[in-house]
């Protein structure tokens, strides 16, 4: 009998809706308004206030059914002489990971196996910048 043939879902097309969501129903005025893509703008393209900008760093096959996989996830906020914003909506999106994993249908996530804090990276552009990466646990589907 052959094995199962098994895909994993778009994690990065997952999160971002799912953090889209999860910030549009926040209190926090630092979740207002923010834009959670894939990708930074292109030079001369016009920045948002807010951004979160997920992508996928790989990861490891742990089984015929599932993965680990690594994402970063930059948080642009706030200016480099007033960084409060980056530093709030930087923990907030870091405390949603704990709500990431559910049984909820079209949610990969079985668990998050490990994360890394939000730190500050200098840069020359005027934002504020954290990162922060998330090792998950996912599960896939028959294809």
């Amino acid at each position: 009998m052959a094995d199962p043939l098994v895909v994993h879902a778009d994690i990065v097309l997952f999160l971002t809706g799912w953090y889209r969501t999860f910030l549009d129903g926040r209190d926090e005025a630092v979740c207002r308004d923010v834009l959670v893509t894939d990708h930074e703008p292109l030079p001369g393209e016009e920045w948002p206030e807010k951004m979160v900008v997920i992508r996928d760093d790989g990861g490891y096959d742990t089984s015929l059914l599932t993965a680990e996989c690594t994402v970063g996830m930059n948080i642009l906020a706030g200016t480099k002489e007033d960084p409060v914003d980056a530093d709030d909506l930087a923990r907030i999106v870091h405390a949603a990971r704990s709500q990431i994993p559910a049984v909820d249908p079209g949610n990969p996530v079985t668990a998050v196996l490990g994360s890394t804090r939000p730190v500050a990276v200098r840069e020359a552009q005027p934002r504020a910048r954290r990162y922060l990466s998330l090792t998950l646990g996912v599960a896939g589907s028959l294809l």
